[in-house]
């Protein structure tokens, strides 16, 4: 071997290996990683949630028949953020902040999996894995939780990183994008026969090239939808 040669290709191996490692950096990042979850987009909308995570009961809306009312499954008010259970009709969804329980479409059934030892907030189910939901904590820690242990992994956050920030940013607002599917609300406000204001929310799903419209009881949020895309639950208040 030349020895005047040795210098390049150690550097050579240097870069090789850096590029490497960089790859798989980035490949494990925190916006990668919630990309691995269903409903969740890292592009940037101006589309809002409510401020702050409000209980109330489940509403089931069929998306193929938008002009019927939406349906209350659930009474007591004390529940948050559903989703829709892989491969099923039932539902997954917080009760009271800290239990996770499981329903079917009539409200009937409801059975508590686990009770967490902090107020969570369930986001996503992972896309390849239908054991394991995105959710968040308070502090804020995103994580990932187990639904048959109820134990859940933290994922590394780095709040001084600016793509972090704008990813945990993403997970907090009203809007969950499904591919070729998007979820929004839209908050408003209405004069009553009295003339005095009230709130009120419509729910925008835009399908393709056609736009549905989904009129919420009262005001609503924390929209989810069905694998199939044709039932869409949220929470009522």
């Amino acid at each position: 071997m030349n020895l005047r040669q040795a210098p390049p290709i150690i550097s050579l191996c240097i870069l090789t290996i850096l590029t490497l490692h960089r790859a798989t950096a980035e490949s494990d990042s925190f916006l990668a990683t919630l990309l691995r979850f269903t409903g969740i987009s890292v592009t940037a909308n101006q589309v809002k949630g409510s401020e702050g995570l409000m209980e109330g009961d489940i509403w089931l809306a069929h998306v193929g028949a938008a002009a019927s009312e939406p349906l209350k499954i659930t009474s007591g008010g004390a529940y948050h953020t559903p989703l829709w259970l892989p491969g099923s009709l039932s539902i997954l969804a917080m009760k009271s902040d800290k239990q996770l329980v499981q329903l079917n479409t009539d409200g009937n059934g409801e059975k508590t999996l686990h009770t967490l030892t902090d107020n969570t907030e369930l986001i996503g189910f992972d896309k390849n894995n239908p054991n394991q939901v995105l959710v968040l904590q308070e502090e804020p820690i995103v994580g990932v939780l187990s639904v048959a242990s109820g134990q859940v992994t933290p994922l590394p956050y780095d709040k001084e990183n600016p793509e972090d920030r704008f990813g945990l940013d993403q997970l907090r607002r009203g809007f969950r994008d499904y591919g070729n599917t998007q979820v929004s609300i839209e908050n408003q406000s209405e004069v009553d026969p009295q003339g005095h204001f009230k709130p009120s929310s419509t729910i925008h799903i835009k399908l393709g090239n056609k736009d549905i419209s989904i009129r919420c009881p009262i005001t609503c949020s924390q929209p989810a939808l069905a694998e199939d895309g044709q039932q869409l639950l949220f929470i009522g208040h």
